[in-house]
Parts: structure tokens; C-alpha cells; sequence
């Protein structure tokens, strides 16, 4: 059975840098990612996404492009932009 869980309860976010840094938040990783002109998101930094267990993550990697119902470590990534990010 797959549940459509908001954000803020699913995602802990891991950014990928020289040093990588464990972060929780309540928002949409907007900073990782770009809307583009035909409506999708474009990953603009590397960015792990983990729910809210760690029972399933994905790291995205900059050029991948979020459309309508992808999902990513159970949640909808594409929802969860469109909410949470300008």
C-alpha cells in the first residue's frame, strides 16, 4: 500500500557537499532545485532524500528533471515543490 505523506513528515534531507551535513526539515528543498519553463523541476545541486524512517532514499544528481507524480523515497517530490517553493 503506498501513502501519499506531506513533507514535512517524510523528508530528511542529506546535502551533498565536501563534507556532508545531516539535516531535518519541514519545508521543500527548494535550494536543490529549479522549475523550469514547462512546468518541471530540474535538481540544480546533488541532494539525498531520505522518508522519514530511512527506510528508503534516493540521491538525485543535477540534471535530473521532477514532472508530475514522481516520486522519490515514497513521496511526491513534484507535489511537495509545487506546495512548498516559489
Amino acid at each position: 500500500m503506498t501513502q501519499n505523506l506531506s513533507i514535512s513528515t517524510v523528508l530528511t534531507l542529506i546535502l551533498l557537499s565536501g563534507a556532508a551535513v545531516a539535516q531535518t526539515t519541514t519545508t521543500a528543498p527548494c535550494g536543490s532545485f529549479k522549475k523550469l519553463s514547462n512546468g518541471n523541476w530540474a535538481v540544480v545541486k546533488p541532494i539525498r532524500i531520505e522518508n522519514a524512517n530511512a527506510s528508503a532514499s534516493a540521491v538525485l544528481n543535477p540534471g535530473t528533471v521532477i514532472g508530475p507524480g514522481s516520486r522519490v523515497a515514497g513521496t511526491d517530490i513534484y507535489a511537495a515543490l509545487q506546495r512548498g517553493c516559489p
